[in-house]
Protein backbone atom coordinates (compact mmCIF):
# COMPACT_ATOMS: atom_id res chain seq x y z
CA UNK A 1 0.00 0.00 0.00
CA UNK A 2 1.62 3.27 -0.69
CA UNK A 3 2.14 6.19 1.96
CA UNK A 4 0.14 9.05 1.47
CA UNK A 5 1.93 12.29 0.95
CA UNK A 6 1.28 15.22 3.12
CA UNK A 7 2.51 19.08 2.27
CA UNK A 8 4.87 20.93 4.64
CA UNK A 9 1.88 21.63 7.11
CA UNK A 10 1.36 17.77 7.53
CA UNK A 11 -1.85 17.88 6.25
CA UNK A 12 -2.61 14.90 3.54
CA UNK A 13 -3.76 15.96 0.13
CA UNK A 14 -7.36 15.70 -0.38
CA UNK A 15 -10.05 17.20 -2.18
CA UNK A 16 -11.36 19.99 -0.17
CA UNK A 17 -15.57 21.55 -0.96
CA UNK A 18 -15.55 25.23 -0.38
CA UNK A 19 -18.90 24.23 1.70
CA UNK A 20 -16.32 22.25 3.80
CA UNK A 21 -14.42 25.08 4.16
CA UNK A 22 -17.14 28.04 4.66
CA UNK A 23 -18.69 25.75 7.62
CA UNK A 24 -15.51 25.74 9.17
CA UNK A 25 -15.20 29.67 8.75
CA UNK A 26 -18.43 30.02 11.12
CA UNK A 27 -17.31 28.24 13.47
CA UNK A 28 -14.20 30.64 14.12
CA UNK A 29 -14.04 33.81 16.09
CA UNK A 30 -13.84 37.28 15.00
CA UNK A 31 -10.12 37.61 15.63
CA UNK A 32 -9.77 34.08 14.06
CA UNK A 33 -11.77 35.62 11.02
CA UNK A 34 -9.54 38.91 11.04
CA UNK A 35 -6.52 36.43 10.76
CA UNK A 36 -7.88 34.31 8.22
CA UNK A 37 -8.85 37.11 6.42
CA UNK A 38 -5.15 38.39 6.33
CA UNK A 39 -3.89 34.77 5.30
CA UNK A 40 -6.74 34.74 2.40
CA UNK A 41 -5.73 38.12 1.38
CA UNK A 42 -2.33 37.72 0.45
CA UNK A 43 -3.30 34.42 -1.09
CA UNK A 44 -5.80 35.98 -3.52
CA UNK A 45 -4.51 39.05 -4.92
CA UNK A 46 -1.11 38.87 -6.68
CA UNK A 47 2.14 40.22 -5.24
CA UNK A 48 3.63 43.25 -6.00
CA UNK A 49 6.63 43.68 -7.84
CA UNK A 50 9.19 46.16 -6.34
CA UNK A 51 12.25 47.84 -7.89
CA UNK A 52 15.78 47.17 -7.38
CA UNK A 53 16.07 50.45 -5.97
CA UNK A 54 12.79 49.42 -3.60
CA UNK A 55 14.77 46.30 -2.46
CA UNK A 56 17.47 48.50 -1.29
CA UNK A 57 15.64 50.52 0.45
CA UNK A 58 14.22 47.32 2.25
CA UNK A 59 17.55 45.82 3.06
CA UNK A 60 18.94 49.05 4.53
CA UNK A 61 15.52 49.76 6.95
CA UNK A 62 16.18 45.82 8.28
CA UNK A 63 19.50 46.73 8.96
CA UNK A 64 18.60 50.04 10.88
CA UNK A 65 16.13 48.05 12.75
CA UNK A 66 18.90 45.55 13.77
CA UNK A 67 20.60 47.82 15.02
CA UNK A 68 18.49 49.04 17.08
CA UNK A 69 17.46 52.71 15.29
CA UNK A 70 13.78 53.70 14.94
CA UNK A 71 11.58 56.21 13.85
CA UNK A 72 9.19 58.25 16.25
CA UNK A 73 5.66 58.29 15.35
CA UNK A 74 4.94 61.62 15.25
CA UNK A 75 7.33 61.80 12.15
CA UNK A 76 5.85 59.30 10.43
CA UNK A 77 2.17 61.00 11.65
CA UNK A 78 3.92 64.55 10.65
CA UNK A 79 5.19 63.24 7.32
CA UNK A 80 1.31 61.78 5.88
CA UNK A 81 -0.35 65.00 7.78
CA UNK A 82 -2.00 62.98 10.24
Amino acid sequence: MPHPIYNNLEVINVAVERKHVKALIDQLNDEQVRALWVILNSMAWPTEKISAKEAVEIEESFTEIDAGKGVKAEDVWRELGV
